[in-house]
């Protein structure tokens, strides 16, 4: 289990995170998602101990500095390009194992897993980003971890690693362990997270399971008429809200397109385009409001192990 507590950390005077909690159950694959800027990398750095703030991130109950073998136990891909440029891409996860005292049998364990046991004696600076996210994932797999961190790993991907890691990821979280990974649109990661926790300018924007999340965000319809502000009266006397766009045409949520064609109707105005539009869903995310929650039971920022500072 990943548990963030109050991260908080600064740049110079903008806060990059501010008071950031949140939590990734065993069996559970969670999507920390937002624009460019909004914290992202910052709580996987502060997860590792990259980089120094406040608040703790705990695997289990530990935070990452007191692991006794912490490639036993958390696996993490920050930067797949991060590769010696003298070394084979065996040569490479060697170098891996011996540091975490994992078995060389292992290597090629875990090239045939990445699917890239061809490339085994090629370096891997010439690789594209395809090959190298799917050697720094064999990396980060060495040591049998039951938790898996990964910045932004779909950037760019080939639809064929793209599907091998979205698989990987799931079976991993379905066999009990937890991942969180990185992502700047949440769409990206829809089709398999559970949870997403949404940050927008380093605070909490969302969090939750990622299909209610996604239920609870209103689509639209889209109307262009031949009167848009008789229509649009009469579509708040009936209930529904109405956005006027630039271009005269009226953005409608509250009432299905039938209801509003039903509108148009009864108020003899000519409808000339009746369409749904569906919710930008980043942007929709962003603008949901976050309730007040507890931290979570027990945890005292001032008490928390590493709680003052997150270990560099």
């Amino acid at each position: 289990m990943i548990e963030a507590l109050a991260l908080s950390k600064r740049h110079g005077s903008r806060p990059a995170l501010d008071d950031v909690s949140f939590t990734v159950p065993d069996g559970v694959l969670a999507a920390l998602v937002g624009p460019a800027g909004a914290g992202k990398s910052t709580v996987l750095r502060l997860a590792v101990g990259l980089d120094r703030g406040s608040g703790a991130v705990l695997f289990d109950g530990e935070p990452y500095s007191r692991l006794p073998r912490p490639a036993h136990a958390v696996g993490v891909v920050l930067d797949p390009r991060a590769l010696h440029p003298g070394r084979t891409a065996r040569g490479h996860l060697r170098s891996l194992a011996a540091g975490a005292g994992v078995p060389r049998r292992r290597v090629d364990e875990v090239l045939e897993q990445a699917g890239v046991t061809g490339a085994r004696r090629s370096r891997p600076q010439h690789f594209r980003r395809g090959a190298a996210l799917r050697l720094a994932v064999a990396g980060a797999l060495l040591g049998h971890p039951r938790t898996l961190l990964l910045d932004d790993p779909l950037t760019d991907l080939d639809d064929d690693s793209r599907a091998w890691l979205l698989d990987l990821l799931r079976v991993h979280a379905d066999g009990g362990g937890s991942v969180l990974i990185t992502a700047s649109r949440a769409a990206d990661v829809l089709a398999v997270a559970d949870e997403l926790v949404v940050l927008r300018r380093g605070r909490l924007a969302a969090r939750g399971p990622a299909s209610d999340l996604v239920a609870g965000l209103k689509a639209g319809v889209l109307v262009r008429a031949s009167d848009p502000g008789l229509l649009a009266g009469a579509i708040l006397r009936w209930g529904g809200d109405v956005e006027p766009c630039d271009d005269g045409a009226l953005v409608v949520t509250g009432l299905d397109m039938a209801a509003v064609g039903e509108v148009a109707r009864a108020e003899g105005v000519a409808v000339h385009e009746l369409s749904r539009r569906t919710a930008d869903l980043d942007a929709a995310l962003l603008s949901l409001e976050l309730p007040e929650t507890e931290l979570l039971p027990g945890a005292n920022p001032g008490a928390v192990p590493g709680a003052s500072a997150v270990p560099a």
